[in-house]
């Protein structure tokens, strides 16, 4: 357990640096000056979207949690010879807990996510590990097209952009589209996979693990079918889009006009910010996050350095450091749900099983 503590540690520190640069680059007389003046009242609306986010990627990881044979029960346990369950409350728990679990580098400590799934529910940890990662795909492919809607109505504001280009920018989100679609072929496409997964018998070393990876290929198989990917992404489509409203009322706080070129440059800005932020693999998409934000708000909206750094320290809080101070919160409340000692078996298996790799 101690690893994982260290990785949520470093990324709480990475994002803690990134932060401070944003002060300073903004310049922190300018910035605490600039939100004196910000109205407060915009805090609730953004806030309270913030939550009805939370609620739908819920309800996404429900949704997953019901393809892979994991019911969720209002109260107690299942019976010998049951389904898996999981309660209603265990589950909430268990993903709030994955926004501050998401921060580590690189997303390590999220495996701590699916053992605790299996802890709860009894479910396999190849059976229910793709589940954890199975949302981050979602996220993309629903955050996609949202990009590229808006990139259609403001693509005029890039005459004006001076270090990034509309073709680098349709280059990164038709490569990220193609590298999405190729992976989720690959894993629908059964005898390529399954013709895959026979030569994993020939490797000495994954040998031992091949029923492993076969189970957590099945698992994907049927997660990422297409009856289950629609319901999601629209599902996920609906969350950044509360995000985008987000966004967009931050911008009218700082004094912009409320136009529709406004609210699709701010879905833009923040769409391609979260596409950035993933593909940099940094602790929770910090730094790829906000440099994106900044150069765009300065370039294509036409903000001044104060204002865009006024905006993008404000959508970081919103964005990543409001559901990392929950999930810490909810650890540190709910800690005997997540962290049992039986988890640790399951943890000292698991690092077991990847040492002799």
């Amino acid at each position: 357990m101690q690893r994982y503590r260290n990785q949520i540690l470093a990324g709480l520190l990475f994002m803690s640096m990134v932060l401070i640069a944003v002060i300073a680059i903004t310049g922190a007389g300018e910035l605490a000056s600039q939100l004196q003046d910000f109205p407060l009242w915009i805090f609730i609306p953004v806030f309270l979207l913030k939550c009805v986010n939370w609620a739908l990627r819920y309800i996404e990881w429900r949704y997953f949690l019901g393809v892979i044979g994991v019911r969720t029960v209002r109260r107690g346990p299942s019976s010998p010879g049951d389904p898996p369950t999981i309660r209603e409350r265990d589950s909430v728990v268990l993903w709030l807990a994955g926004l501050t679990l998401s921060i580590s580098p690189g997303k390590l400590a999220e495996v701590l996510k699916a053992l605790v799934l299996k802890n709860l529910t009894g479910m396999e940890f190849s059976r229910g590990a793709p589940v954890v990662f199975l949302e981050r795909l979602v996220d993309g492919l629903a955050v996609i097209p949202l990009t590229t809607a808006a990139l259609l109505t403001v693509a005029g504001s890039f005459d004006r952009a001076s270090d990034l280009s509309i073709n680098t920018v349709t280059a990164i989100l038709l490569g990220t589209t193609i590298a999405l679609g190729v992976g989720i072929a690959i894993i629908q496409y059964r005898p390529l996979a399954l013709g895959m997964l026979d030569q994993v018998k020939k490797l000495p070393i994954l040998r031992r693990f091949e029923g492993a990876i076969r189970n957590l290929y099945e698992s994907s198989y049927d997660l990422v079918k297409l009856r289950h990917l629609l319901p999601t992404i629209l599902l996920g489509l609906g969350a950044y889009t509360t995000d985008c409203i987000g966004f967009y009322l931050i911008l009218r706080g700082l004094g912009m006009d409320g136009t529709w070129t406004l609210f699709g440059q701010a879905t833009f800005i923040l769409g391609f910010s979260v596409i950035v932020a993933s593909l940099s693999t940094l602790p929770g998409g910090a730094g790829g996050r906000e440099l994106t934000i900044g150069a765009m708000l300065t370039s294509m909206v036409g903000l001044s350095k104060t204002d865009a750094g006024t905006a993008t320290f404000l959508i970081s809080i919103f964005q990543l450091w409001v559901g990392v101070l929950l999930g810490l919160i909810v650890i540190a409340l709910f800690r005997h749900i997540l962290f049992p000692p039986s988890l640790e078996a399951d943890v000292a298996a698991y690092e077991a099983a990847h040492q002799t790799r």
